[in-house]
Order: structure tokens, then sequence, then C-alpha cells
């Protein structure tokens, strides 16, 4: 994956790009959709959740994130909370940042699969 510089437009990956960066070992792919919207929808195999408004503040003091040249890949039901979180993991100073154009949907429409998410204890319903 290509680094990027902060102030930059938020690299898109079509969900083939995206899923053949995934086969390669030292990714994270986070799902930044609300858990309710997760248990719904379901994700995409190996995606850890981290909702799209703690993105920065996880990332911030998770270890697991702690090198912000990691190469990193967001999704969400559509792409438009995972661009914003990119944006927002680019200003904490992660340089190399992607999102699934169209996130699970577009995942889901090239012919890949989503994986249920069992219950969690953030569901709020």
């Amino acid at each position: 994956m290509r680094s990027g510089q902060p102030g930059t437009a938020v690299r898109m990956l079509s969900p083939d790009e995206a899923r053949r960066t995934l086969e390669q070992d030292g990714v994270t792919l986070i799902d930044v959709g609300e858990p309710w919207q997760l248990l719904e929808r379901g994700t995409i195999a190996g995606a850890r959740n981290i909702c799209h408004t703690e993105i920065a503040a996880v990332a911030a003091s998770d270890p697991a994130l702690g090198d912000r040249g990691h190469p990193v890949i967001l999704t969400c039901g559509g792409g438009g909370k995972a661009t914003r979180a990119a944006q927002a993991l680019r200003e904490i100073g992660f340089s190399d940042v992607a999102v699934i154009e169209g996130g699970c949907r577009g995942w889901q429409a090239a012919g890949h699969e989503l994986v249920p998410v069992a219950s969690t204890e953030d569901d709020p319903r």
C-alpha cells in the first residue's frame, strides 16, 4: 500500500484490490460502523470493530495501533463513515490508510461475503 500525506485525499481501494491486500500479512482491517450496524449486516472476515466516532481516541491509545506506518484498511456500510475515519487517522499521523470503495455494500456487490457478527455487550438494543 502506498503511503499518503496528511491533507491529501483518502486513498480508495476497489473491493478486489482490498481483498488482495488483506490476503497479505500485516494489514489491519477495521469496520467503523456502529456495533448494532455490524449485528444487522455483518462485516468482512477478520475486521475489528472500532466505531467511527471513537477511532482517533482508540487509535491514539491502543498498543495494537501504535505503529502509525502500519497499513490500515477501513470499511463501513457504504464508505462514508470510513472515509471520515480515515481522515481522522491521517490527522493523528497514520500514513498508510485506505478505504474500501462502497464499504461492505461494495464488498458484497463485488461478490465477496460478509460474515455474521455475534451479539456484543455494546449492542444498545
